[in-house]
């Protein structure tokens, strides 16, 4: 499998603002299925070695995209039909177009030279972002308001993370001393369990915050002298994300997410020789250190960090409220590591009624979402309390909270679509299934 990997870069350009594709690595993979059924590309050469295609793909609103192209075949025949990874990394890079303009439609386009030129320069225009300047749509009771709409039944924590980030801002922008501003500012580990909502808080965050803010993968992370991304690569992702404005990028807001994955757990036959080293690492960005991007200086005094994590196993069931630094340290993060964490947050977990609350309320339910699509269909599309249930209880028994209920709904309804499609039905009723209808639908034929 080929994996093309690329870099967004938002721009403002004459006064129009564009998302840009920047390809930054090309590699190989192998395809497998896991034992828990999960299709998985697990990445060969290039500068993600070792790390799951899906893992970088899952954050596309907000970093890299992996587009894969299912056709090994091909790749080992641009090498002569033998596999040499970095032969066909090296020809890949060479031979396909270094950038890519993605239009509101969705179409992709390549730049001309001037934008290129644009792009490439050290650019000294205004940047994207004002300086020290909240829109007047990113006040924090506004921000609250909208992220409620898409995070359920997680209020104290939305308020709690915004806090701390306006406070954070006020902070690094103020004449104090920095002495007191390293007092003041807080780093902040968000955590609980996997789906109630810890990566989506931030990245409705990242869209509604006139702040600079990259999310980023602490499983692609590696020790300095190892194979994959260094600490460098995530201020340099915030530099990107600043138009190339390091005075901002050093205000700016890092979060690492799955950053339980850098755990060293003792006796742990698949542990990464590099993740204490990771921490190690992360120890630097902490406590405020000068970092070296090339010729520039990057000074992470007054940078803001958030670590999302699920610590799946660090507590007999999903209740995170009362851990300690022994529950951290015994799940293998360094004690100087999670005491540069000042601010902690533990996510409500999500029982049924939550589901069903989210499945009713929220922005990105499922059910919202496809009632949109059968409005675009000219299909009417109904369905009841019975079928959110059943849909709820389905989520519940995968036990991955609300990220499962794209899947389960996509499942229960995907046969019915290709009926759709065919052009025969005018309607479809969603509906727990009983013994006489085994499907969790009913379709109504055209007259």
């Amino acid at each position: 499998m080929q994996v093309f990997l690329f870099k967004r870069i938002n721009i403002t350009y004459q006064n129009e603002k564009l998302e840009i594709l920047k390809l930054i690595d090309y590699a190989v993979g192998i395809y497998f299925v896991s034992k828990q059924y999960n299709a998985r590309c697990n990445i060969l050469s290039g500068n993600n070695a070792g790390v799951y295609a899906s893992i970088i793909s899952e954050n596309a609103n907000e970093g890299e995209y992996a587009f894969l192209i299912d056709d090994i075949d091909r790749a080992i025949k641009y090498n002569n039909n033998f596999v040499n990874f970095a032969e066909i990394r090296k020809k890949q890079l060479q031979s396909n177009s270094k950038y890519y303009l993605i239009r509101t439609n969705g179409t992709t386009e390549f730049l001309n030279e001037d934008l290129i030129s644009y792009i490439e320069r050290d650019n000294k225009s205004q940047p994207e972002f004002d300086e020290g300047v909240f829109d007047k749509t990113t006040d924090i009771s506004s921000m609250y308001a909208s992220i409620k709409k898409t995070i359920i039944s997680q209020d104290e924590q939305i308020m709690q993370i915004l806090t701390a980030l306006f406070k954070n801002h006020t902070v690094v922008n103020s004449d104090l001393d920095m002495d007191l501003i390293a007092k003041l500012k807080e780093n902040i580990l968000i955590y609980g369990s996997t789906g109630t909502g810890k990566t989506e808080i931030l990245k409705r965050i990242s869209k509604l915050y006139e702040i600079p803010i990259v999310i980023e993968d602490a499983t692609s992370l590696s020790e300095t002298g190892y194979q994959g991304r260094k600490i460098t690569d995530m201020l340099e992702d915030l530099c990107l994300a600043s138009n190339g404005n390091i005075d901002l990028a050093e205000k700016g807001i890092l979060v690492i997410d799955e950053f339980d994955k850098l755990a060293e757990k003792s006796g742990d036959s698949q542990s990464h020789v590099s993740r204490l080293g990771v921490q190690r690492s992360l120890l630097k960005l902490l406590d405020g250190s000068l970092f070296y991007l090339g010729d520039k200086k990057f000074d992470t005094s007054k940078l803001t960090v958030v670590g999302l994590g699920a610590f799946t196993g660090i507590t007999n069931g999903d209740d995170y409220r009362n851990l300690t630094t022994e529950d951290f340290m015994k799940y293998g993060i360094m004690r100087e590591l999670i005491g540069r964490f000042s601010k902690t947050i533990s996510m409500n977990p999500l029982k049924k009624e939550d589901i069903v609350k989210i499945l009713k309320e929220s922005d990105f339910s499922p059910l919202n979402t496809y009632k949109k699509l059968f409005e675009m269909l000219k299909v009417d599309f109904e369905f009841n309390d019975d079928f959110i249930e059943y849909i709820a209880e389905l989520a519940i028994a995968k036990k991955s909270g609300a990220r499962s209920l794209k899947t389960v709904f996509d499942d229960c309804i995907s046969s019915a679509l290709f009926r759709i499609f065919v052009g025969e039905y005018s309607s479809i009723s969603l509906v727990k299934p009983d013994d006489e209808n085994n499907k969790p639908y009913v379709l109504t034929k055209m007259k």
